[in-house]
Order: structure tokens, then C-alpha cells, then sequence
């Protein structure tokens, strides 16, 4: 029978070595940023960046490539739980939390703005490569208090 009537397998999705999660896949200058060359060389293609906070790894591949979380050049939450949730501004989960259970606006707010402008580098900060802003919200409008 001819290959071409053959049905493919599909792609399994990429779980993480270390916890079984799917990860976050980042960009080349995300690894860039957050790896030495010897770390990154591990990987050819493809990475995912493992947020769970109880997992060793820090980034995996295919073929089981993975970088433990010591390697990183920076830590952000929810990986570490103390640091920051805006790696660009320092901003932590737990001012986020303090100022809504106060009742404050104006700081997240001010960093929502910043997070848009051209001083936020997310995918050189951020282990993830990706903005703050939505998780910043969330955690801000899950923490506010309710009336």
C-alpha cells in the first residue's frame, strides 16, 4: 500500500520531564536571554518554559532535552512564588495582592500602561517570554475585595 493513503500520527503535545505539565513553548530570544550558550545548546528546535513551582525544570524540549531551574538566568512567579510577577518592572504577586486588598488601583494600573509602552522587554525578562499584563489583572481582580 502506497504511503500516501496512509493516515499520519499526530504529534503528541510536549510534556514537561519533571511534572508532567504542558508548559509555555517561548522563542529563541527568550532562551537566549535566560540561558548560557552551553544550556542552550540543547536545544535544536522548539522549548517550553515549565511554570509549576514545584518542578525542577526549567525549560524541555523534544527528544527529551531540559534545563533544570537553577540554569535560568532569572526566576519570575509562579515558578518562584517571591519573585516577580513583572520581571521588567519588579513588580511582585504579592504587592499585587496587598494594594487590591487595599483597595489601590494606581500602581497596577500604572504598570498595565508601562507593560504597553517601549521599555517592557518581556521576551528577554520574562522566563516565559510572554507580558504580565493578563496575569497582573487577574491576580488583582481575584484579590480585590468583594463588596
Amino acid at each position: 500500500m502506497s504511503r500516501a493513503f496512509m493516515k499520519e500520527s499526530e504529534p503528541e503535545d510536549l510534556r514537561c520531564p519533571g511534572c508532567g505539565g504542558p508548559g509555555e513553548e517561548v522563542g529563541r530570544p527568550t532562551l537566549e536571554a535566560q540561558l548560557a550558550p552551553e544550556a542552550l545548546a540543547v536545544f535544536k528546535s522548539e522549548a517550553h518554559y515549565c511554570a509549576d513551582p514545584a518542578c525542577g525544570v526549567g525549560y524541555f524540549g523534544a527528544w527529551g532535552a531540559s534545563v533544570p531551574r537553577e540554569k535560568l538566568r532569572s526566576t519570575a512567579y509562579p515558578k518562584n512564588p517571591d519573585g516577580p510577577i513583572c520581571p521588567c518592572f519588579g513588580l511582585t504577586a504579592a504587592e499585587v495582592t496587598a494594594d487590591a486588598a487595599a483597595g489601590r488601583k494606581d500602581r497596577v494600573k500604572a504598570l498595565l500602561e508601562r507593560a504597553r509602552g517601549p521599555e517592557a522587554r518581556c521576551a528577554e525578562k520574562s522566563p516565559d517570554g510572554r507580558c504580565c499584563a493578563a496575569l497582573v489583572s487577574r491576580l488583582f481582580r481575584e484579590s480585590f475585595p468583594s463588596p
